[in-house]
C-alpha cells in the first residue's frame, strides 16, 4: 500500500527494541548451516578404499555414507528462514501520524496504512499484552500501538484526527443514542407542575372519598351504648351500702 502524499505530523519508534523472534530465527539458520558444513566436511574425509570398508560391515548394516544429517540441516535452514521472514514482515518498527492517516512501518517493504476515515475511536486502555494505546476501526477491529511514549502519541493522534474530522465532517462518528429507560430532562421540564399536583390530588381525594363511603354502607349498624354515669369508687361503695336492708327491715 502506497504512502499518501500528506504532511508528517509525528512519528514514534516501537517500544520493542530487539526482535527476539528474528534473533532466534537467525540462530537456527546459522546452526543449520554449521550442520551442513560439518556433513560436507565428513563426506570429504571418507577413506579412499571403500571396498575394505564394505567387507568389514555386516550384511544388515547400511553403508556409512547413507546418513540423514544433510536433510536435517536443510530443514533447520528452511524453518529459520520462514520464521524470520514472518517476524520481519509483521513486527512494527515505527509509527507515523500524517494529516489524514496513521502508517505503521514494518519490515521493508511492508507497511500498514490506517486512514482516519476508517478510525472510530482512539482509546488509552491497557490490554492483555500491556499495550496502553489502541485504535478501534469502524468495522470493529482493534489495533494496538506499541510505542515507547503512548501519552505523547495519543495527544498527537487525537489532534490530527480532530483536525481531519473538522475539515471532513462527513467522516465524524454519529452520536450515541440515548437510552429509553430514563426520561430526558426536556420531557420532565415540559410537564406543568400545577397540573400534575392538582390532578394527582383530585384523584387521591376522590378515591379516598369513595372508599370511605363504601366502607360506611357495608358496615353493620350497632345500637348506641347505654350512657353510664362515671362514679368514683367511694360513691359506688356508698350506694351499695344504702341498697342493703337494715336488721329491723329484715326482721319485719
Amino acid at each position: 500500500m502506497q504512502q499518501p502524499e500528506t504532511t508528517l505530523i509525528y512519528w514514534a519508534p516501537s517500544r520493542v527494541r530487539f526482535n527476539l523472534t528474528l534473533i532466534l530465527a537467525a540462530a537456527v539458520i546459522l546452526f543449520g548451516l554449521y550442520q551442513l558444513f560439518m556433513d560436507s566436511r565428513s563426506s570429504d574425509d571418507a577413506p579412499a578404499e571403500p571396498s575394505a570398508q564394505v567387507e568389514t560391515q555386516g550384511e544388515g548394516e547400511p553403508p556409512a555414507d547413507s546418513r540423514g544429517g544433510g536433510s536435517g540441516a536443510w530443514l533447520l535452514i528452511l524453518v529459520g528462514l520462514g520464521v524470520g521472514a514472518y517476524s520481519w514482515l509483521t513486527s512494527p518498527r515505527q509509527y507515523r501520524v500524517y494529516s489524514d492517516a496513521l502508517i505503521i512501518m514494518m519490515g521493508t517493504p511492508r507497511r500498514r496504512t490506517i486512514h482516519f476515515s476508517d478510525i472510530r475511536e482512539v482509546a488509552n486502555d491497557r490490554g492483555f499484552m500491556g499495550d496502553p494505546l489502541r485504535v478501534y476501526t469502524v468495522n470493529r477491529k482493534r489495533i494496538p500501538l506499541q510505542v515507547r511514549e503512548p501519552e505523547e502519541m495519543h495527544r498527537y493522534l487525537d489532534a490530527a484526527l480532530a483536525d481531519f474530522r473538522r475539515a471532513n465532517p462527513q467522516y465524524a462518528p454519529p452520536p450515541e443514542p440515548e437510552s429509553d429507560e430514563q426520561p430526558s430532562t426536556a420531557d420532565v421540564a415540559d410537564v406543568p407542575a400545577n397540573d400534575t399536583g392538582g390532578s394527582a390530588g383530585t384523584m387521591s381525594d376522590t378515591t379516598a372519598g369513595e372508599t370511605a363511603a363504601n366502607e360506611t354502607a357495608d358496615a353493620p349498624v350497632s345500637p348506641p351504648p347505654d350512657p353510664a354515669p362515671d362514679r368514683s369508687p367511694r360513691s359506688r361503695r356508698r350506694s351499695l351500702r344504702d341498697d342493703q336492708p337494715s336488721d329491723g327491715e329484715a326482721n319485719s
